[in-house]
């Protein structure tokens, strides 16, 4: 061990003697270990929400969104589903979206719809909180699903007929007509939750024939490993220029960035309390040197150089500053660990979307607040070791 190490832990060691060095490195430790413990278990916390919210973005988007690129509609669409169902996709769901004109005749109500077509064995679910809906209608008849809130904007109900207007004209003897037709709404269904979400759904001929797609999709979803998105969209796209390929982190991107600098914004404002702790250790440091200055001398006039006396001062208050941390580690990970094992904080779940405040730990996470407390604890110690390789050993040794 180097000279410098064994002095300063002889020095650390004697400091318990002295009632006043051992309080000030006592406070320096535990600050330290409270700045370090409350950083991890801040951001266990908020890593742990982040968890759920992604976890819920995941289910109700798809992993990959496929679009057309220049064009209305995707040419290649039957070869991309081929491709990505070889590559992994489990789920790929083409469909046909658009902007209509739903219109109530009787009551002369109108306003835009935004349509999308379903699969069937895949409709939306029914909206259970409505009774008296006729469940068997005329299979002859053209039939369509409203969300609620649309259905109820137009003053209408299951049952009721309403008429979609196409935004395409074609040509008849008495020159170009809007493409129109009645449907009956067979069922009211719960609105998706998306940010743009449909107001209508129709067949998928119905609304290829609707909108004049030529039997061709608008959009294509890919359900499958999210971790596989971007390898997959990457593949997909350089095989197939002709359409947009997007992740669910970019589908998602107004939120994935918010939920990132949310969190860097805590960890940067929480460090402030590792920041504050490692001040203490200027104080703690700095009565240490006073009451070491003679032998300070005494080592100088032995030979000992400033830069030993500062590397003996910097590991003095790297001593301290680690012992700290590793008590913060110790505390903040072992109550994030117990409070999602054992889910001591319980929430009521007909208010929230989970039964328990859920505690996550990346391992980027916990090197990043060890390295912000080591960090820190160095430019906190750099100063007082600093004046203290810069005495005057003569000086220091007269005042024994």
């Amino acid at each position: 061990m180097p000279i410098e190490s064994q002095i300063a832990r002889r020095y650390l060691w004697t400091a318990r003697k002295r009632a006043h060095t051992a309080f000030l490195s006592f406070i320096s430790m535990l600050g330290l270990a409270v700045g370090v413990a409350t950083l991890l278990i801040s951001i266990a916390l908020l890593s742990g929400l982040q968890g759920q919210i992604k976890e819920r973005l995941i289910q109700s988007s798809p992993q990959l969104l496929v679009e057309p690129a220049g064009r209305n509609t995707i040419e290649q669409a039957e070869a991309i589903v081929t491709a990505a169902t070889k590559l992994g996709m489990r789920d790929v769901r083409p469909f046909v979206s658009g902007i209509a004109w739903g219109a109530n005749a009787n009551a002369e109500l109108g306003r835009p719809m935004r349509l999308r077509s379903y699969v069937p064995g895949r409709e939306p679910e029914t909206d259970r909180t409505r009774t008296g809906q006729p469940r068997v209608w005329n299979g002859d008849e053209a039939q369509i699903f409203l969300t609620r809130g649309y259905a109820a904007s137009l003053s209408l109900d299951a049952g009721d007929f309403v008429t979609v207007v196409a935004p395409r004209t074609r040509l008849t003897p008495f020159g170009p007509m809007p493409v129109m037709k009645r449907y009956r709404i067979t069922r009211i269904v719960i609105n998706t939750g998306e940010e743009n979400p449909p107001d209508a759904w129709l067949d998928l001929d119905e609304a290829t024939n609707l909108f004049g797609t030529s039997g061709m999709p608008t959009a294509i979803e890919m359900y499958g490993h999210e971790a596989q998105a971007e390898e997959i969209a990457t593949a997909l796209a350089a095989r197939f220029p002709g359409a947009q390929f997007k992740t669910w982190k970019e589908i998602n991107r107004p939120l994935v960035l918010a939920l990132r600098l949310e969190k860097i914004v805590m960890f940067a404002t929480i460090s402030l309390i590792i920041f504050v702790a490692a001040l203490n250790l200027v104080s703690s440091l700095s009565m240490l040197i006073l009451e070491k200055r003679p032998s300070v001398g005494v080592l100088r006039t032995l030979g000992a150089t400033e830069s030993n006396i500062l590397s003996l001062f910097m590991q003095l208050g790297l001593f301290i500053g680690l012992t700290g941390t590793v008590l913060g580690n110790l505390i903040g990970l072992g109550f994030a660990w117990a409070a999602n094992r054992f889910q001591l904080v319980p929430l009521p779940p007909e208010m929230y979307f989970i039964s328990y405040l859920p505690f996550t730990l990346d391992v980027s996470d916990i090197v990043g607040v060890n390295v912000v407390a080591v960090f820190l604890s160095v430019v906190a110690t750099w100063y007082p070791a600093r004046i203290a390789s810069r005495l005057d050993p003569i000086a220091a040794i007269k005042e024994e």
